[in-house]
């Protein structure tokens, strides 16, 4: 009786329990050959709010009501932000809707977990109580996917807007080394200077997505991480504090992935003349 009472007791203990959060995501289980974690859930969340928020913005009208009217100041101000990054305006309307979308998820993301009722939804795993809609970019899986696709795209309308061959030689400038030698030994030492400087370049791209993952994932895990920490060592105070910082820290990271994103993108695009 006395040990039936114990292992009750152990179970109570369980439930309250919270462990500090993984690098990788809790997983739920596998569906076929993928195995589905907690992040995936909260992306395909986040993926059905952001299509219904399109949806919904799809619908403008001549006289906007007030979901409207909060999209285009959302608008105007990613507008006038990458046009204070780039320095051009004609740029930033092509940039817009790409990094204005990923505006959109990375907010939606960040700040997703701060909602009130969302932390208290969760599963039970091996007797352990996990919250079933964690934090999309706390997972390195999540951000490093992100900085994958925005490098591929940046490749993508180099290609589009500088040819093949004209954007592969910012890399690759064999064509340089053979005009330089022409012109004259030392314009040729120059322009194997520049070759290699052209070889950097690459490494440089497989850089930018560590940098960008990396530096989102770290912020908002670090968050994470030390949200459970205040939790289990105060219960008043201290936690909504830390909480209400989360905001600040989840809008600021978000701003700062999609500066850099703006960069990248100006980078690739034509030079105005």
């Amino acid at each position: 009786m006395h040990e039936a009472e114990v292992i009750q007791h152990e179970s109570t203990i369980l439930h309250v329990y919270e462990e500090i959060p993984t690098i990788s995501s809790p997983i739920l289980g596998d569906v076929g050959i993928l195995t589905v974690a907690t992040s995936t859930i909260t992306v395909m969340f986040i993926t059905f709010l952001i299509v219904i928020l399109c949806i919904k913005a799809s619908k403008s009208k001549l006289i906007p009501g007030k979901f409207q009217h909060v999209l285009e100041i959302f608008y105007e101000a990613v507008s006038k932000f990458i046009t204070s990054t780039v320095g051009s305006e004609k740029q930033a309307k092509i940039i817009v809707p790409y990094v204005g979308s990923i505006m959109v998820y990375l907010l939606v993301a960040n700040l997703l977990p701060m909602l009130p009722g969302v932390a208290s939804l969760y599963v039970t795993i091996d007797g352990k109580h996990v919250t079933l809609l964690r934090g999309a970019t706390t997972d390195f899986n999540t951000t490093f996917g992100m900085a994958l696709a925005v490098v591929i795209t940046m490749q993508i309308v180099g290609i589009k807007e500088q040819g093949v061959f004209g954007y592969l030689s910012h890399f690759i400038q064999i064509k340089q080394v053979i005009k330089g030698f022409r012109k004259s030994i030392g314009n040729g030492f120059e322009a194997v200077i520049g070759f290699f400087v052209g070889l950097i370049e690459i490494v440089s791209e497989i850089a930018k997505m560590l940098s960008l993952s990396l530096r989102l994932f770290g912020n908002l895990f670090a968050h994470e991480v030390l949200t459970v920490i205040l939790l289990g060592a105060f219960s008043i105070g201290i936690p909504a504090l830390w909480m209400g910082m989360g905001v600040l820290v989840g809008v600021v990271q978000s701003i700062v992935f999609v500066a850099l994103v703006t960069v990248y993108y100006s980078m690739v695009l034509k030079k105005e003349h």
